[in-house]
């Protein structure tokens, strides 16, 4: 079962999920040691891609041409298993060691450990959408509906539902994963439109352009469109498109693929465990506060490599334990 599995991994996924999880604990280390999450060029350079990146693999993982009833719910239950219990373990375990109030979840969400919640709830409603709406055209109008509503949404609605749910985030990212699924469902045309030069050529002009374009004062909504929608879809597009036409060689065994694809395939073990090792400099030293932005990411990316070396530690301990690998790392 296990090498059936692994047969059915795709690596350029694994290793562009493995740079995602390395930059997303590179932002928790900058934003940890109080710098803002988009506060220069080179951090809107980094991270506009990570999280759309990551709801676009997992809509193309997701699609499925056909389900039946019983296919969807035993999807829906796994999925709550494998990403909402383990994120729910791991913030009640941040909160006993915080002296916090563990129903406190209630008032103030999920914070650091919101992202299996709203990809669960994009599962979810992929899921549902199958069991509801037999007609395949019918079913992505749906999504594309959810997906324009849900922009819209936030654009207007900077707060809205319970926090636990978190569905502020859930309408601005759900669009990539229902980018990732339409991508899955039309594999060649997607394939072929990622290894065109004219796509390539525009999703790289176009994202630097907006990059620049966001420094610039201007109408906060046109910000927001400029800065959540065209740099992130052209972001994506380019980061995609760069794996996607290099398919061959992130199956190669060269160390660092290896380590990419490593990362990625425990990307999720990961991000769970990341947050109890982020280095926190509290004040800053001199030093640190005379480097500019690129040096201060160099270090930065440094201590991700070693936070990401100390989870793999973790992981293969816990994993020694198959109900502690299932329920706390997400892992089958």
């Amino acid at each position: 079962i296990y090498k059936k599995m692994e047969k059915k991994r795709v690596a350029y996924l694994d290793a562009l999920k493995g740079l995602c999880m390395l930059i997303v604990v590179d932002g928790h280390i900058m934003t940890g040691n109080g710098f803002e999450t988009y506060g220069s060029m080179s951090q809107q350079l980094l991270y506009a891609f990570v999280l759309p990146a990551f709801f676009f693999v997992s809509g193309f993982l997701a699609y499925k041409k056909s389900m039946t009833a019983k296919d969807v719910w035993t999807n829906i239950s796994r999925k709550f298993t494998y990403l909402v219990i383990p994120a729910l373990v791991f913030l009640l375990v941040s909160n006993m060691i915080k002296h916090q109030n563990p129903l406190g979840i209630l008032t103030y969400g999920m914070r650091g450990y919101w992202f299996p919640v709203v990809l669960f709830e994009c599962f979810l409603i992929y899921y549902l959408s199958v069991l509801v709406i037999k007609n395949d055209k019918l079913r992505f109008a749906l999504l594309l509906v959810l997906s324009v509503g849900g922009f819209m949404v936030t654009s207007v609605i900077k707060n809205f539902g319970p926090a636990i749910f978190d569905l502020h985030r859930l309408s601005k990212l759900f669009q990539f994963f229902a980018v990732g699924l339409l991508a899955k469902k039309y594999n060649e045309k997607y394939e072929s439109l990622m290894q065109n030069e004219i796509v390539k050529a525009a999703s790289l002009l176009t994202f630097f352009i907006t990059l620049f374009l966001t420094t610039y004062h201007m109408n906060p909504l046109l910000h927001q469109f400029l800065r959540d929608e065209v740099m992130r879809y052209a972001g994506t597009i380019a980061v995609v498109s760069l794996f996607v036409c290099n398919e061959e060689a992130f199956k190669r065994e060269s160390k660092i693929i290896s380590f990419l694809n490593y990362v990625g395939r425990n990307s999720f073990a990961i991000f769970l465990l990341h947050y109890f090792f982020v280095p926190q400099f509290h004040p800053r030293p001199e030093w640190f506060e005379n480097l500019n932005m690129t040096t201060v990411h160099l270090f930065s990316l440094l201590y991700a490599l070693v936070v990401t070396g100390i989870c793999a530690i973790f992981i293969k301990l816990l994993s020694n334990s198959k109900f502690i690998r299932k329920y706390a790392l997400g892992q089958k």
